[in-house]
């Protein structure tokens, strides 16, 4: 059999071990006491858990460089058993010269606020940072920067658990 004819018979059995694998974990959660041979235990299933997601990262990021580059574009999204599918083009946009580029956004909001019949300018300065801002990706605020404001990020946000998480390093 092709993996054309059924390309999804491995994925199926490897979620398959997932779904068991995730149900020893929840198994695991039911544990009270550890002793250190458990504990040890565990941070290995999480190490092993680690590098499948890595391969499986591999694998996919490999599916679809081969995809892209075999199908080149679609004119519109494959639907697909859960959702859809689509190709789209991007370029990879690193080392922005943050500085340089909110000058020119603040300059030409700037110019956009003065009415050319009487000078006079349309917005505050207030209103004109806020415009700014939909011009920014901005997905976090620093929050040392602002203490020394004095302002406390806590009152602008949800704020969640403090979360601890494992960091995994394998040799290649």
């Amino acid at each position: 059999m092709s993996v054309l004819e059924n390309p999804t018979h491995s994925l199926q059995e490897a979620f398959t071990a997932l779904r068991s694998f995730e149900s020893d974990i929840r198994e695991m959660g039911g544990i009270s006491n550890l002793d250190y041979a458990s504990v040890e235990e565990m941070m290995q299933l999480a190490s092993d858990a680690h590098l499948v997601k890595s391969y499986a990262t591999e694998l996919f990021n490999e599916l679809q460089s081969m995809l892209t580059e075999k199908i080149g574009s679609l004119p519109t999204p494959v639907t697909v058993d859960g959702g859809t599918v689509e190709i789209k083009s991007g370029s990879a946009r690193k080392t922005w010269d943050h500085k340089a580029l909110m000058n020119e956004v603040s300059r030409r909001i700037v110019d956009k606020s003065v009415d050319m019949e009487t000078g006079e300018i349309t917005m505050s300065s207030q209103e004109m940072i806020q415009h700014a801002m939909e011009y920014m990706g901005v997905s976090y605020w620093k929050v040392g920067n602002l203490k020394d404001l004095h302002i406390d990020a806590d009152d602008y946000c949800e704020v969640g658990e403090p979360k601890k998480s494992l960091v995994i390093r394998r040799d290649k």
